[in-house]
């Protein structure tokens, strides 16, 4: 099988539903080394073998999951019992997280999907020690046996289907405009990735009616403006003040990893793409052109995608 085969038959076989997930995800460790691509090998390789305990999931990984406790009461005895975490001691809510994050591979999320069990206990490295210091603060004969969260079969499955489904948009973007004989380039399938796996998190509500003032961007930051609407051929020149300031970029790599994430958040406007991926695309470009650009570009793009956030009617 030829490197151009490779994504052929990714291509072929992604949207068969009875074609094994983890099989696919093999394709995708080939198919990264054949085209260079760090980001599309590291992703399937944490998807076919688990995320590490220093590693982040992506969002589709986290759930926000009932909490459960076994206790005893003198004689009583109670579980399954559903809490809130207002219920646990202040002292120890810092060790309950918001979400709770599935770093097992698609393999044994799949196997926990369609386990007997309609719900599935899910304990969290702490607490058994919380259980210990909270059964502590109790009156004598109370004690805290267990505490855990459950989640349903469904949710599991959900879960690997928005893997899958996560699959479908990369090869979608990484064979946009490619010959059925050819490999797309590095910067292309990094992208592919970056778009639908790692785009930033960052928050940019933002409507803008002229292209004056540059928009200060931050980690976490959330900006809002007003607008007078934007007109297509402001978005055209926009777009070409961002590839005007490619020049500024030294890095050949680098150069070509911002054209394509400009490439993609064009194609995604102009093309009337669904809202959350025309945002997805302009949080890469912004993340994307910020790390590697100067002033000029770093201006541009945030210009840029503000505006056309606005055109496609995203904001």
């Amino acid at each position: 099988m030829t490197d151009a085969d490779l994504l052929r038959s990714l291509r072929d076989r992604v949207l068969d539903e009875s074609e094994p997930l983890a099989s696919l995800l093999r394709t995708c460790l080939m198919l990264g080394a054949a085209t260079g691509s760090a980001d599309l090998r590291t992703w399937a390789g944490r998807e076919l073998r688990g995320y590490g305990d220093e590693e982040d999931v992506p969002s589709y990984r986290e759930l926000v999951l009932p909490l459960f406790i076994d206790s005893v009461s003198g004689n009583w005895w109670a579980k399954g019992q559903a809490i809130s975490p207002l219920q646990i001691p202040q002292k120890y809510r810092q060790l309950i997280p918001e979400k709770v994050a599935f770093k097992q591979s698609v393999e044994e999320l799949e196997a926990m999907a369609t386990a007997e069990d309609s719900t599935l206990k899910i304990a969290m490295q702490g607490f058994p020690a919380l259980a210990a210091w909270w059964s502590n603060d109790l009156p004598m004969f109370q004690d805290i046996q267990a505490l855990y969260y459950q989640v349903g079969r469904a949710s599991l499955a959900g879960m690997v289907g928005m893997v899958r489904t996560t699959l479908v948009e990369m090869v979608a973007d990484m064979t946009k405009d490619v010959p059925m004989n050819e490999l797309p380039s590095k910067s292309q399938v990094d992208s592919a990735v970056q778009v639908n796996v790692y785009g930033s998190q960052d928050q940019y509500t933002t409507n803008v009616g002229t292209n004056a003032g540059v928009i200060g961007q931050g980690a976490g930051s959330q900006q809002t403006q007003t607008n007078n609407g934007v007109s297509p051929d402001q978005f055209s020149e926009l777009i070409a003040q961002m590839r005007a300031a490619l020049d500024e970029v030294s890095d050949d790599d680098d150069r070509a990893e911002v054209e394509q994430a400009i490439d993609d958040f064009e194609e995604a406007v102009t093309s009337g793409a669904e809202p959350e991926k025309v945002r997805r695309r302009a949080r890469v470009l912004q993340r994307v052109g910020s790390a590697v650009g100067g002033v000029l570009l770093s201006a541009a793009v945030s210009e840029g995608t503000q505006f056309a956030l606005q055109a496609a009617g995203v904001m």
